[in-house]
């Protein structure tokens, strides 16, 4: 495995750093060159083999002149990031902006990948019972022109005892070859709440890897939504730590991945303190010759008594070359729990489209009303309208759609 082509452009990006900073840079670099990008061969990725990354040529991405418009959400803050440098025009704050530190946890050569180039992110803190009085949409964009870019990004959200935050993360971008990673250290004191949504509309010829880790204390609790859309290929890892008695979490996502997209999730649920409550439910469709994967464990430790954990995942498959891999874990360690799981996979109901199209409605309207159906209890978590309105569109699949009168269509 040659990774050349990342040692020169890190020996590039480690000398425009000041001295100190590069020996904690090259520490990171030296163990990406170490375990190298992730292969079928380890368990946590054996849907998934990113071994031919290793011979590509990424020259770290500059901030391009970006048409953002059609993104941003009226009613929130913004700021926005393109190919990982702050863009203070298209922001509206510059607040939250701030270097932050190395990931704490390093799961992959990727993730070490990321701490050894990763520039200025999103740096949330909130002190005690402060709460922000619109939401904050995180734009990352990626751009290429005449040659494939990488950018990499370390962002940070620490809500002190009560604080409160709805923070939307959305990767969207263009053009040609790119690589992005992003990892998320999330801090949730006893009694905050936060509402983390994660909107992934690539365009085509994206990369993206995104890690998000918790850390939730007593009584805090996350609302955490995920939706992706777009990219070449995604890898997404949440995992949270309940490590406060009576901390609650839901983490919910929707996933619909089209011509050869491969889309990758990953949620870890560890429990391990006593009368805590986790909801984890995915939805995916799946079409043309996608491949998606969902792998979902919930960890109950010795001294988590008293746990509450639920974990659905339900998938629709509506080509013959569409594949998913679905696999939910539960390890348990405590003996007063109640934990469940399952996972389903399918297809659209004939009988139901049959149905719908005896009583007048066009073939294209009578799939979009059935897939709505389908996806409605992940769109309908998401609490926030403008959001809501932006996935629908994206999705092709409005709260109301307009259908032909039945005279019009017996015409």
């Amino acid at each position: 495995m040659s990774l050349s082509t990342y040692t020169e452009r890190f020996e590039r990006f480690a000398a425009t750093l000041p001295a100190a900073e590069q020996q904690q840079r090259q520490a990171q670099f030296a163990r990406f060159l170490s375990s190298g990008f992730p292969t079928r061969a380890l368990e946590e990725w054996r849907y998934t083999d990113l071994s031919t990354y290793a011979d590509r040529d990424y020259s770290l991405g500059e901030a391009l002149p970006s048409n953002v418009a059609s993104e941003c959400l009226a009613d929130a803050e913004r700021v926005v990031y393109v190919n990982g440098v702050l863009n203070t025009e298209l922001s509206t704050t510059s607040r939250w902006h701030a270097a932050v530190d190395a990931p704490k946890t390093l799961r992959d050569g990727l993730i070490a990948l990321n701490a050894a180039f990763a520039r200025g992110g999103l740096n949330l803190q909130l002190p005690k019972n402060e709460r922000l009085a619109a939401p904050l949409q995180v734009l990352l964009v990626s751009r290429a022109e005449s040659s494939a870019v990488m950018s990499h990004q370390c962002h940070r959200i620490e809500l002190g005892e009560n604080a409160e935050a709805t923070v939307l993360l959305q990767f969207v971008g263009n053009g040609g070859e790119r690589l992005a990673t992003h990892v998320i250290d999330i801090t949730l004191a006893a009694g905050a709440k936060l509402q983390l949504y994660r909107l992934q509309d690539e365009g085509s010829g994206a990369t993206l890897i995104t890690q998000v880790e918790v850390q939730q204390a007593r009584g805090s609790q996350l609302r955490a939504l995920t939706i992706d859309l777009g990219a070449a290929f995604v890898r997404h890892d949440f995992s949270t730590d309940l490590a406060g008695p009576g901390a609650d979490a839901e983490i919910s996502g929707l996933y619909a991945p089209r011509g050869t997209a491969h889309i990758d999730n990953h949620t870890r649920a560890v429990h391990s303190a006593p009368h805590c409550r986790s909801r984890s439910h995915y939805r995916g469709i799946i079409d043309e010759r996608a491949r998606a994967v969902f792998n979902g464990k919930v960890l109950v430790q010795p001294d988590a008594q008293k746990t509450d954990s639920e974990q659905r995942i339900a998938n629709l498959l509506l080509s013959r070359r569409a594949e998913v891999n679905a696999k939910p874990e539960l390890e348990i360690y405590a003996d007063d729990v109640k934990c469940a799981h399952g996972a389903t996979v399918g297809q659209l109901d004939e009988t139901a489209l049959g149905y719908l199209r005896s009583r007048g409605i066009p073939q294209d309207a009578a799939r979009a009303l059935l897939l709505r159906a389908f996806a409605v209890e992940i769109l309908d978590r998401i609490t926030w309208p403008a959001l809501a309105a932006r996935v629908a569109a994206g999705m092709n699949l409005p709260s109301e759609m307009p259908l032909a009168s039945l005279d019009e269509v017996m015409a």
